[in-house]
């Protein structure tokens, strides 16, 4: 009995261990943008990827860029 209650805490103990590992590295690689710290509203970057035709957008302090032919085109500036 003793045997089984060690393993079921080393089980759970392991388990928790995986899960706030997991959420660390989830909140760590979280996109800047969906965190709300960005100049361009979330919906905004949605209508551009929309009206565009991409899912890449490239978001800097100065523009919002999407990969076209082998480079960068901006097509929102920061009214700065």
């Amino acid at each position: 009995m003793k045997k089984i209650a060690c393993l079921l805490l080393a089980a759970v103990t392991l388990w928790l261990f995986f899960v706030v590992f997991a959420y660390g590295v989830a909140i760590m690689t979280w996109p800047s943008s969906s965190l709300g710290n960005s100049w361009v509203s979330r919906e905004e970057l949605h209508m551009l990827a929309r009206y565009h035709g991409t899912e890449a957008l490239k978001i800097t302090e100065i523009d919002v860029s999407i990969w076209r032919a082998g480079e960068w085109i901006p097509v929102l500036k920061n009214k700065i």
